[in-house]
């Protein structure tokens, strides 16, 4: 073989061996943690960057977290700089500087060969609380994000593999729950400390050098991909709006507006026309807004470009400052993981499919469900509750219908939805009814996913409820031609009196016995609703996804008692 050969075969292997790692990593954070936010739902990511802070490798966990990874080191690295020692590990969370959102904490544990500093390891995980004003750190009638919880800046955590416990001490007495925040800190750790083993093992069979030369050549490669997919595309403005229900203080709607430039192979996408910074905590971070311009842009561009720091070199994010999407400290913003980068991402995907149709999907469904806490009646312990069992579905596209019951498109359906035995198990409340909602789907040639309908009720004395989220006056988007999917609604029932609740609203008190319902949105369709194929429509009536009504009035397929008429569908569409 020639050199070149060499060095493709090596590349090809290293890259792949690190895509497994960060794999591995994942699968040890979610069977070696205690918390059900890790253990059941997943809502971590893991990623390594190299020794730059270039991110190299994010196969395991939700991309708006795996993709923030790189900012998270490059703030590690700004601050301690030539300082970093083998034996370290640091800790991070504040989205002035680096990360996502208070909740979401990374560890970053750098990585050393033979003396030389070569990679680091991300693994970055939402926390049950980090304090704040409302337990679980979700708080919806928050006016600054010091009311959210404790902000940790770049922070050395361990100094020669020892826990600094004063460090350490300092965070768990701004939590309520510091037994399981230690828990999950300690599994974020052993997650990066088996990766950086696996690494090493790596790097004793191929050089330092062989290493980083495949992880430059490729970080390369992947740009040049990049470029010729974005060169593809033909070259103009392409612009789209897309609307917040509220920010919690204001009843009017809140704009986010982006034109993404396409000049040659490169890309800009600009919010240039989005609102000004709002009083509540829908405002979002740069990470989390970079991240989630990042994940549209590379979805539309194809699965097949490697997710790395290659990808994002010609993609150009423009963030207007005292906006929504970089909003001037000490702006609150819990929620941006959800709202807005869900809408962040949506909104390029209507205005690049302008630009070429048949890439992106309609609308996913808007995040809505409420966290809880308390006292667990049966063990005494302070318990923080989160509504992941409260998904919504995505949205169509061109060839395929919406996926039902996913987590939002800032998630990539990554987040799971938990067992209900074991919710009840680990929460004081049992499940009244977890099922599809009929003749909730975005209609189209391709229909979005259905909503859904969960209810549950408090079996504790006491307690507290947050609704947090949006999606009850802006329902996810249809494209050409398709129909919008269907709105959220939550309802509590409290001493046996019905309230509907907002999508931000401050805690509620709770007592045994009451109910809290909940239908989440649909998906957007993908084309117009009478080129379905009539047996898909039919097959959805049996399966109850829609009824017969609305076979004939929405997809004009008409149904009698053996099946479908075919004679009165052909003139009942023909007729529309």
């Amino acid at each position: 073989m020639n050199q070149r050969t060499d060095d493709i075969i090596n590349r090809t292997v290293i890259m792949n061996r690190l895509d497994s790692i960060t794999s591995e990593m994942g699968i040890a954070l979610e069977r070696s943690a205690h918390s059900p936010i890790f253990a059941e739902a997943c809502d971590f990511a893991c990623c390594i960057c190299d020794e730059d802070g270039e991110l190299v490798s994010q196969l395991s966990g939700i991309p708006i977290l795996a993709t923030a990874g790189s900012f998270s080191v490059k703030a590690i690295l700004r601050k301690y700089g030539g300082v970093i020692e083998d034996g370290d590990v640091f800790i991070i969370n504040d989205p002035y500087d680096g990360g996502n959102h208070l909740p979401d904490i990374g560890i970053i544990t750098p990585v050393f060969y033979q003396d030389e500093l070569l990679f680091f390891c991300v693994s970055r995980a939402h926390h049950g609380d980090i304090g704040g004003s409302t337990a679980g750190s979700y708080n919806p009638k928050a006016t600054e994000i010091f009311q959210e919880g404790l902000r940790i800046p770049p922070t050395r955590l361990m100094k020669n593999n020892e826990m600094l416990t004063d460090v350490l001490e300092l965070i768990r007495l701004n939590t309520r729950n510091p037994e399981m925040l230690t828990s999950d800190f300690l599994a974020q750790i052993g997650s990066n400390r088996l990766a950086a083993r696996r690494i090493k093992e790596m790097l004793s069979t191929y050089s330092a050098a062989t290493v980083k030369k495949a992880v430059t050549e490729s970080l390369i490669q992947t740009e040049t991909l990049t470029r010729q997919r974005i060169a593809a595309i033909p070259d103009g403005t392409y612009s789209a709006v897309d609307y917040i229900d509220d920010d919690g203080f204001q009843t009017e709607p809140v704009k986010i507006a982006v034109a993404v430039t396409i000049t040659g192979d490169r890309m800009l996408v600009d919010f240039s026309g989005t609102d000004a910074q709002v009083k509540g905590f829908i405002n979002t971070s740069v990470v989390t807004a970079t991240c989630a311009s990042g994940i549209a842009a590379l979805w539309f561009l194809g699965k097949d470009i490697p997710r790395n720091s290659g990808a994002f070199r010609c993609i150009e994010v423009n963030l207007p400052m005292g906006s929504l999407v970089n909003p001037n400290l000490p702006a609150p913003m819990t929620l941006c993981t959800l709202t807005p980068a869900s809408e962040i991402i949506g909104v390029i995907f209507k205005a690049l499919d302008q630009a070429q149709s048949g890439k992106v999907s309609a609308g996913y469904h808007r995040y809505l469900g409420p966290s809880f806490y308390g006292v667990d009646p049966r063990n005494d312990r302070y318990y923080v509750g989160f509504s992941f069992c409260s998904l919504g579905s995505g949205g169509a596209m061109a060839g395929h219908d919406g996926k039902p019951y996913m987590a939002t498109l800032s998630n990539f359906g990554g987040v799971k939805a938990p067992n209900i035995e074991s919710n009840e198990v680990q929460y004081p409340h049992i499940t009244l009814h977890h099922e599809m909602d009929n003749d909730t789907a975005g209609a189209g040639e391709y229909r979005g996913g259905c909503g859904m309908k969960y209810a549950f009720e408090i079996t504790a004395e006491k307690g507290d409820v947050v609704n947090f989220g949006d999606g009850i006056k802006f329902a996810p988007y249809g494209l050409r031609g398709g129909h919008q999917g269907s709105l959220n609604r939550s309802v509590f029932v409290h001493d046996g009196e019905e309230i509907i609740m907002e999508s931000k609203e401050a805690p509620r008190h709770a007592v045994k016995g009451d109910r809290i319902y909940l239908n989440t949105s649909s998906g957007g369709g993908w084309g117009e609703p009478m080129k379905r194929l009539p047996q898909k429509v039919y097959d959805d009536v049996l399966d109850e996804i829609i009824s017969k009504e609305t076979a004939e009035a929405v997809y004009g397929v008409i149904i009698n008692e053996t099946g479908i008429d075919f004679e009165k569908t052909e003139k009942r569409r023909n007729n529309s």
